[in-house]
């Protein structure tokens, strides 16, 4: 086995979807800084329209164990996290996703009637909910980004409290108590 295939066996992607304003750029590099932090190559790259807030966004999230040598937004996502809870029916959000993909919404509709993969796992949780509860405000980025470490496991809840502390010096408690309490609110189809 090659170095290229390799990396290409231990690389995983996650897209990041949501809306423009709602912290999907600020999600990546978070997501990223705690891989990191966790001893893999990272890369964030997001893409979005400068055309207005609320415009749809996107970031895509590699994490490896080796180099990341692909460095192009296009790819198949093994894991989907959708940030906004009304933009999951436009055709971009679910492009691409690989056959046994995680999915995971911030909704508070049921997990059974959300979007299925063939052989993969659907998960709702209310991050927005969880962001007024923890943080006064409705910015579910962070404790989308719990639920994702609580779903995964590719990145330790330890390290996202870390660069969770070193991004919102005065809000990091606030912001790790959201994650943390998403990251125990999964519901699963």
């Amino acid at each position: 086995m090659n170095r290229t295939t390799e990396v290409a066996t231990a690389l995983h992607e996650i897209r990041l979807v949501g809306r423009g304003g709602q912290g999907i750029v600020t999600a990546g590099e978070l997501l990223g800084e705690a891989a990191v932090l966790d001893g893999r190559y990272a890369q964030s790259i997001p893409a979005f329209g400068p055309e207005r807030r609320g415009a749809l966004a996107t970031c895509v999230v590699r994490m490896a164990d080796g180099e990341i040598l692909l460095r192009c937004s296009a790819g198949s996502p093994d894991v989907l996290v959708v940030i906004d809870p009304t933009i999951w029916r436009l055709p971009p959000v679910l492009l691409g996703l690989k056959p046994d993909a995680i999915l995971l919404f911030n909704t508070t509709r049921p997990p059974g009637e959300l979007p299925k993969r063939p052989q993969g796992r659907v998960g709702a949780v209310d991050a927005t909910g969880i962001a007024l509860a923890h943080l006064g405000r409705p910015i579910p980025n962070t404790a989308m980004l719990g639920a994702f470490a609580g779903a995964t496991g590719l990145v330790r809840m330890a390290s996202l409290k870390e660069v969770l502390r070193k991004r919102f010096p005065g809000k990091a408690d606030e912001n790790f108590a959201a994650a943390h309490a998403a990251s125990e609110a999964i519901r699963w189809a």
